[in-house]
């Protein structure tokens, strides 16, 4: 899927992360599902902000030529998070991208606040790859409520901006972030609560709330999770969680195929789960004889618990995750630290960087990255717990806050 290649930076595979590449083989199951949300799309209010910011900017600009129209609508957008940042958190909003500094600056003693692009003025070391910019227009895309570069609202896009901006004195707070003269915290003050108050409007935000989680047309097992979803909000379900949420939707779901993705899902996970535990309990045995890792590892777990045959077909490097599937199913632990290790080996030279860990002359272990504090986990873990969230983490906070669930997220 194209969609791939659009993850949130932040969670991309580099040289000092995803030593293993599971970022790729995760996603890929959780896109099955969820074909619209990322890892850190989680706001329903941070989604409403970004759309304003958008139909905005893009209105202010849409008389300039192309090459510097696209560099004055992300200018033009930046400075609109800046204000809207301090806006909501004067007004007690807690999910702002860039809390800390924003938090810093307003409640400075005689602080003033002024917007652009200095390191003075973001409120992120790289705000528009790290703000609402870079890391919900993806989600926003693929949704169906932004097109191209600039971010441009579809039809749907507008409505549910126009909805926020009439509830808004647009002008004066355009006029105050495209102005260069600074500003203080009680020049915002009146502007905080509407703020506020128009981005959690609620006929807003059920239309956005439905758009979202609903994805792209085409995304019809998306739909009827959402469908799901509803109903479970509605039950007495106190506490959630990506494998309870699975549960859920799989006890109540119409459709085979949504409950076969979602078992797929569980799965692949406990493969992913049981190689983490093998790799990272190696990265605390620098110098260590191989043979002291195999007799800690081996007789210490049972891996019944794994599926006995898995489609893996679809994700890069599937055939080594299958030989760590197949050793562990044999109990070969000694085999499947090896494919582990190759697995690692491959990942950082497809990367161009060495190995996190390797055998050294045969008999000895070799840790360049290192862990202090990685333990091995426990049997109940190895069935039960979750390294990945395949993008559910999201979309459960955002059904939990728009439909008002009440659930306690674990």
């Amino acid at each position: 899927m194209a969609f791939l290649s659009l993850l949130d930076d932040r969670a991309k595979p580099k040289g000092s992360r995803d030593p293993l590449g599971f970022e790729l083989v995760w996603s890929h199951y959780g896109r099955q599902v969820i074909g619209n949300l990322t890892t850190v799309t989680a706001s329903l209010n941070n989604f409403a902000v970004a759309l304003v910011g958008f139909q905005w900017a893009n209105e202010l600009h849409a008389h300039l030529p192309e090459h510097e129209r696209q560099i004055r609508i992300r200018d033009s957008f930046l400075r609109y998070e800046q204000l809207t940042g301090y806006l909501r958190h004067i007004a007690n909003e807690t999910d702002i991208m860039g809390i800390t500094r924003v938090k810093r600056r307003v409640d400075e003693v005689n602080g003033k606040l002024s917007f652009g692009m200095g390191a003075d003025q973001q409120i992120l070391s790289d705000q528009a790859s790290y703000g609402l910019w870079g890391l919900y227009s993806a989600a926003m895309r693929e949704t169906g409520l932004v097109r191209g570069a600039n971010r441009t609202p579809t039809d749907t896009g507008y409505f549910i901006a126009h909805e926020i901006e009439k509830r808004l004195d647009k002008e004066q707070l355009i006029a105050m972030f495209m102005s260069d003269r600074k500003v203080q915290r009680d020049d915002l003050e009146s502007f905080a609560l509407p703020y506020r108050s128009a981005i959690r409007n609620t006929k807003m935000q059920e239309q956005l709330l439905h758009t979202l989680m609903n994805g792209h047309q085409d995304q019809l097992l998306q739909q009827e999770m959402w469908r799901v979803t509803q109903a479970v909000a509605k039950s007495n379900t106190k506490e959630m969680s990506v494998p309870r949420f699975i549960k859920h939707v799989k006890r109540r779901t119409r459709q085979v195929k949504l409950e076969q993705r979602l078992s797929s899902i569980e799965s692949v996970e406990r493969i992913l789960v049981a190689a983490n535990n093998i790799f990272h309990y190696c990265r605390r045995k620098d110098g260590e004889p191989l043979n002291a890792i195999l007799e800690a590892l081996s007789n210490r777990y049972s891996y019944a618990h794994l599926p006995e045959t898995m489609d893996l077909s679809g994700v890069p490097r599937a055939d080594i995750l299958t030989s760590i599937l197949h050793s562990l199913l044999a109990n070969n632990v000694g085999d499947a630290l090896n494919h582990v290790l190759e697995l690692n080996r491959v990942v950082m030279d497809q990367r161009g960087g060495a190995p996190w860990v390797e055998i050294e002359g045969g008999d000895t272990l070799r840790v360049r990255v290192q862990s202090e504090t990685t333990e091995l986990r426990d049997q109940t873990y190895l069935e039960e717990g979750w390294d990945y969230d395949y993008f559910l983490g999201s979309f459960i906070r955002i059904a939990n806050d728009g439909l008002g669930a009440g659930w306690k997220l674990r």
